[in-house]
């Protein structure tokens, strides 16, 4: 207990393994008297043992390492066994080693006890004696009760070891971190980290490299391509250890240890070396972040410097010069271009360039070369030798006749191409493409900055584009509103169309346009013929006319009515756009107005002009019914007179038995005549219409008075003008009719003139006569524009007229009323375009005119004038017939008479009277006697249709002055 108990206080007072182990082995060769002790401890391979403490060896370098292979020697055996043992001599299959280490010894007797700690082995104590004295079992008792304390000690020597290894690896693992994280410099950093390394793991020295791509080189020393393969520490010898530096999954580097001699890595030292790769890999990937993310930096800070340099300006060809030279210092390429999508064509076009040459008249069509690549399939495209491999529709021309894509590229030294397209919103705006003269590889962060590029230049190409549209929108609206203030600055037609040709001529750049009224039909197969049928633009770009190419019409038109059409032409190759379209529309659309307001303007002239002269009518109208109003009272006056006058004179003359007197008689009623002459014209000029008794007319006669009568209209005035009107008559022979000759005069000259006019530009009239069947058809014919269908039917229409204000509208209508009132009918055939025949038909009859009535007895006449002295004359006039008169003098005393007196065979009444007019009275004797004849004298015209049937009720009218023959003739035809 003793030795017990000192052996656990010795032992106790350390936690130094090789302290403890020199303690150990002391205090067991004092406490067994033995020569020699030591200890070996088991390695953690448990497949030799160490050395770890020995006193009173002279050659302890013989068994530092001892072989342990359990059940194979004697160590292994000795350690296996669960208590102390006993030898005198050494086993039969002791190794040669150790027989030799114990004849070096002189060693005669061994005791050996083994060492376990917590089931387990640790290792051994031997005790050796040189000397013929050998062990006794006191001497084993003794080493075992050492033995009890030895264990445990090792154990906690062996933990504190472990935690003062573990710290010390921490700390070197923490400098390491430090050494790392205090700078983003991988190279400076990992010459420290090779020094610390070196020290941690007590070799003579360490190299830290890092393969290029994660690729181990050929050239690199032995034991690396096996780390990297294998993913794991390798002892390339006993001297060198490799640890390969290992980032996610993959061998990026290695850790290369070399020993200060010979010896034997332990796991300790490999575990560190590993955790030391594992930071270096750690802060390389970290390095290769920040190395990248400092690249994107740069990448985006000269992004944005680009950006604001092409985003400075808002001219498109500063923008695509500014995209083009930022494209080369971005990328470091010698050539490069933007190439801009026309929509018209769909061809990519060069707009700016640096170090390219014959690119003026390039046009890629989508899908040819880099950049038609680029924008059809709206990602980047590369090449990275364009002698091997050829440009996508290479063999294809380029819009320059006869040279071909690849042709040019390799003419001009090109080898290697990167192209991005140009979008914006969804849109291909174009494509920047750059060249270098050495084959190169496909660099991505290239790729990433010429598309980040793209991608700012498309944002700066569209605002530039919307800005430019944008002025010239505000120029061509200017220009627009310029040129509709010069249209609409007049309204004379003819000032108006050259305006509009000058302006349209200015805005569309163009000097060849023209102007065509649709004032005739165009032909259809022309191009403006079809603008002017369809009312809609037609575009040709080849017109296969010399000295002309393209031609573009525009209808003007207000609403649906096309006014005329506006064409330009060209004489060089040209397309419009849509908002060119619009434009020249919009500006069609006011010439339309232009021409529209002028067209109002001019109507409203001839309207007021007209207005005017109507409004003249009108007042000489008025004045004119003012004198007729006039001249008819004087002329019924004189009228009352007159008949005074010529009946007194005529009744004298007729029982005048002296010649002188008669002849004063004679004269007297000639002068009478002569003013009842007078009279009737101041009738005339009031408009009050004479009725005058049928005559015998003779219309071959009333033909040749018009046709010399109207000459002047339809030879001298046309021939003036440059006209040329022939009239052929085919007059038959013909019976005579009844009529009025200066009626019938009239109608027919409103035919032969009408005729006239309808021949504005020359022609025939042909005039005809011919008996039809009881009837005479006189036919007017002409050559002239005719009528349509609605003009014929309601040409009879009073005041209808297509001739404007300057007609009346009253000729045909005129002329109808006579062919009516002589009992006839006239007619109207014509067609637009091929001429008019007029037809009119007059009953023949062959008594009229005659002026002989047969013999009558005296009549009792009811005779009424408000007149004394003109109803004396008349009755004294009727009385010279031998025929009785009654007198009255007015209508109801007349009536009394008639009523009282049955005997009354005529009423002749006067028309104008008081109280009761003559048409009053005859219409009231026809109700009373309807047979009883009346007959009105009147010195004011026509008998006025003052109630219905007032016409009806009178059977003969008597104008004044009433001359002697004529009222014997009138009561004559009662009969």
């Amino acid at each position: 207990m003793r030795l017990l108990t000192d052996a656990t206080r010795v032992l106790g007072g350390t936690l130094d393994l090789e302290r403890l182990m020199g303690r150990a082995t002391t205090l067991a060769q004092s406490a067994l008297g033995a020569d020699a002790a030591g200890v070996w401890l088991l390695e953690k391979s448990s497949t030799e043992l160490v050395l770890r403490g020995d006193v009173g060896f002279t050659h302890p370098e013989l068994v530092t390492r001892v072989p342990h292979a359990p059940g194979r020697d004697v160590s292994a055996w000795l350690t296996e066994r669960p208590g102390p043992l006993v030898l005198r001599r050494l086993p039969i299959g002791a190794a040669a080693e150790a027989r030799r280490w114990l004849e070096a010894e002189d060693v005669r007797s061994f005791l050996g006890v083994p060492l376990v700690g917590d089931d387990a082995p640790l290792g051994l104590l031997g005790l050796f004696r040189r000397r013929q004295r050998p062990f006794t079992a006191a001497d084993l008792a003794r080493a075992e009760a050492l033995c009890v304390a030895i264990p445990p000690a090792i154990l906690n020597a062996r933990l504190y070891a472990d935690q003062l290894a573990r710290a010390e690896r921490t700390a070197v693992l923490l400098g390491i971190a430090e050494t790392l994280g205090a700078t983003l410099d991988l190279p400076a950093a990992l010459d420290d980290i090779a020094q610390r390394a070196a020290r941690a793991l007590d070799a003579e020295r360490c190299g830290v490299v890092l393969w290029p791509g994660g690729v181990v080189p050929p050239d690199a020393p032995l034991g690396d391509a096996e780390a990297a393969l294998r993913g794991r520490p390798v002892e390339v010898d006993d001297s060198r250890l490799v640890v390969p530096i290992v980032r996610k999954g993959e061998a990026i580097g290695a850790l290369r240890f070399t020993a200060r001699g010979r010896r034997r890595w332990e796991r300790s030292a490999v575990d560190l070396a590993s955790a030391i790769a594992g930071q270096i890999a750690l802060v390389a990937e970290n390095a290769r972040l920040y190395g990248e993310a400092q690249t994107r930096a740069d990448e985006l800070s000269a992004l944005h410097e680009v950006g604001v340099t092409i985003t400075s300006t808002l001219d498109l060809p500063t923008v695509l010069d500014a995209v083009v030279e930022a494209a080369l210092r971005l990328i470091g390429a010698p050539q490069g271009a933007v190439l801009e999508l026309d929509p018209a064509d769909q061809r990519l076009h060069v707009r700016a360039q640096r170090g390219m040459a014959e690119t003026a008249d390039v046009a890629l069509a989508l899908g040819q070369g880099a950049t038609g690549t680029a924008a059809q399939t709206r990602t980047a495209y590369f090449s990275g030798d364009l002698r091997r491999s050829s440009l996508p529709g290479g063999d294809a021309e380029i819009g320059v006749p006869g040279v071909r894509l690849q042709d040019l590229s390799l003419r001009h030294g090109r080898r290697a191409v990167l192209a991005v397209p140009l979008i914006s919103k969804d849109t291909v705006l174009g494509a920047i493409c750059v060249f270098w003269a050495e084959p190169r590889e496909r660099d991505e962060r290239e790729v990433r900055r010429l598309t980040g590029l793209a991608q700012q230049a498309a944002v700066a190409i569209e605002q530039a584009r919307l800005h430019g549209a944008s002025l010239r929108r505000a120029e061509e609206l200017a220009a627009l509103l310029r040129a509709v203030r010069t249209m609409l600055g007049g309204l004379d037609t003819k000032t108006i169309l050259e305006s509009i040709v000058e302006e349209a001529a200015a805005i569309a750049g163009t000097p060849h346009v023209s102007l065509v009224l649709i004032d005739r039909e165009l032909a259809s197969e022309s191009p403006s013929g079809q603008v002017a049928a369809t009312g809609q633009p037609v575009f040709v770009a080849d017109t296969r006319e010399a000295g002309i190419v393209t031609y573009l019409g525009l209808p003007v038109k207000i609403r649906d009515t096309v006014l005329g059409v506006l064409a330009f032409h060209t004489t060089a190759p040209r397309a419009y756009s849509a908002d060119e379209l619009a434009y020249l529309g919009s500006f069609a659309d006011h010439a339309a107005i232009a021409l529209d307001n002028a067209r109002l303007y001019e109507d409203a002239q001839r309207a007021l002009s007209d207005l005017r002269a109507v409004q003249q009518r009108l007042v000489q109208g008025e004045t004119l019914r003012a004198l007729g109003e006039l001249a008819g009272g004087a002329a019924h006056h004189l009228n009352n007179l007159l008949t005074i006058i010529v009946g007194r004179v005529q009744l004298l003359h007729r029982a005048a038995g002296d010649e002188r007197a008669a002849r004063t008689l004679e004269i007297i009623e000639r002068a009478a005549k002569d003013g009842a002459e007078v009279v009737r014209r101041l009738q005339q000029f009031a408009g009050m219409r004479r009725t005058t008794p049928p005559r015998v007319v003779r219309l071959e006669e009333i033909v040749a008075d018009v046709l010399e009568m109207t000459r002047g209209r339809w030879q001298d005035a046309p021939r003036a003008q440059g006209v040329e009107i022939t009239v052929h008559t085919a007059l038959g022979a013909l019976p005579p009719v009844a009529g009025d000759p200066a009626a019938l005069r009239e109608l027919l000259t409103n035919l032969v003139l009408n005729a006239a006019d309808a021949l504005p530009g020359g022609g025939r009239i042909t005039i005809e006569t011919r008996e039809d069947a009881g009837a005479v058809v006189v036919t007017v014919s002409d050559t002239g524009i005719g009528m349509p269908d609605e003009v014929r039917r309601r040409a009879h229409e009073p005041f209808f007229t297509t001739k404007g204000v300057k007609a009346t509208g009253l000729g045909l209508s005129v002329a109808y009323g006579i062919a009516r009132r002589h009992g006839g009918n006239l007619t109207i055939q014509s067609e637009e375009g091929r001429g008019t025949t007029v037809l009119v038909h007059l009953p023949t009859n062959a008594e009229a005119g005659a002026t002989a009535a047969p013999p009558r007895g005296p009549l009792r006449i009811l005779l009424v004038d408000d007149e004394e002295e003109v109803r004396g004359a008349l009755a004294d006039m009727l009385a010279s017939a031998g025929h009785s008169v009654i007198t009255a003098a007015d209508g109801a005393e007349a009536l009394r008479r008639l009523d009282a007196d049955a005997g009354i065979e005529l009423v002749m009444t006067d028309l104008v009277m008081p109280g009761m007019t003559g048409t009053d009275l005859a219409v009231a004797v026809k109700t009373r006697r309807p047979a009883l004849p009346v007959g009105l004298v009147t010195g004011w015209g026509d008998v006025p249709e003052t109630h219905k049937g007032a016409h009806a009720a009178i059977d003969f009218v008597l104008a004044k002055p009433v001359m002697l023959e004529a009222l014997h003739a009138a009561v004559a035809r009662l009969r």
